[in-house]
């Protein structure tokens, strides 16, 4: 047990580090290259936070345990909303008026309506793995050749605004990157499927949800605070609306190639109930263009907790709604 939960944590620590430096790396090589700001910024916000998920998804499939990739990219969605966005509005209100977040928020929106409805029905298949990507594809070429505002600094990350390093820090950087990840999403699994095998009462539906999609949210989490803490709450709640896009979209796109993939029904009976409802709640602040502040961050946060005390309730005990209040 030890030596698979040590697996998990040094797995995940890859992940996050590896994650970071790839981004750097990646952004520093378009600058010198001449690449766009905007491109390199969609590369930060866009991949770089979602990377871990990805190569999880990946990984968990090819390695046979795609209960681990599903619950993965439901957890790591509902954390990203109650965790990622819970936390930071307690340090100070979160502006929900950036640049192309509504339009984001939107897609993200319709993304997500259409994995709540159509996967229950059709599971997971090369087929929606192609329409998911190509929709993935279809929203950053968009976003690239008509950018949501003239302002094109209001869209640039602050990596990407920094002087790059030289090429030999760069290269360094993107070697990490590149050997990091896939050295941290198979020890993560080794160590997820290590632990849910040796504790009866847990699955690998379970893991996804709580420990893989707790430890590959942390970039999210980790870039949210850092903004919290320099005041840029604009791009907290952006931040998030890019990752929950990219974890359906692009992981859920590369595990539905592997298919045909069905869904466990306790998904559909409680996990997607918050998935659906957290994002419907804080998208509602953008769409009224209205802060996030303090009471909604202990609301979310409350919502988390309520919510693994659900996966107990559901997962661990088996029991089911209506044991809640008999």
């Amino acid at each position: 047990m030890l030596i698979s939960f040590a697996l998990l944590i040094a797995g995940l620590v890859f992940l996050v580090l590896a994650g970071d430096y790839l981004v750097r790396g990646t952004v520093a090589a378009s600058l010198k290259l001449g690449v766009s700001q905007i491109l390199a910024s969609v590369l930060i916000v866009g991949f770089g936070t979602s990377a871990p998920e990805m190569l999880v998804a990946l990984e968990a499939t090819m390695a046979g345990t795609p209960g681990l990739a599903m619950g993965n990219i439901v957890g790591s969605n509902i954390a990203n909303v109650l965790l990622v966005v819970g936390a930071p509005a307690l340090m100070m209100s979160l502006k929900t008026t950036g640049a192309g977040l509504l339009r984001s928020t939107l897609f993200t929106i319709v993304a997500t309506i259409v994995w709540l409805v159509v996967t229950p029905v059709y599971g997971l298949t090369p087929f929606i793995g192609v329409a998911f990507i190509f929709a993935l594809i279809l929203y950053i070429t968009g976003s690239l050749i008509r950018p949501p505002t003239d302002n094109l600094e209001d869209l640039i990350s602050e990596e990407a605004k920094e002087p790059p390093p030289g090429w030999v820090l760069t290269a360094f950087f993107i070697l990490l990157g590149v050997i990091g990840l896939p050295l941290g999403s198979h020890l993560a699994i080794r160590g997820a499927t290590g632990i849910a095998s040796e504790v009866a009462w847990l699955n690998d539906e379970l893991v996804g949800l709580t420990l893989l999609a707790i430890g590959t949210s942390m970039p999210e989490f980790a870039a949210a605070m850092a903004a919290a803490r320099r005041k840029e709450t604009d791009v907290v709640f952006g931040n998030v609306v890019g990752s929950n896009m990219f974890n359906i979209l692009g992981a859920g796109g590369i595990i539905a190639m592997f298919g045909p993939l069905d869904l466990p029904g306790i998904f559909v009976q409680f996990d997607y109930w918050f998935m659906g409802g957290a994002f419907a709640l804080v998208s509602l602040y953008v769409l009224f263009r209205r802060p996030i502040g303090w009471f909604l961050g202990i609301l979310l946060l409350a919502a988390y907790g309520v919510y693994l005390y659900g996966l107990h309730h559901f997962y661990v005990l088996g029991l089911n709604w209506s044991a809640l209040w008999s």
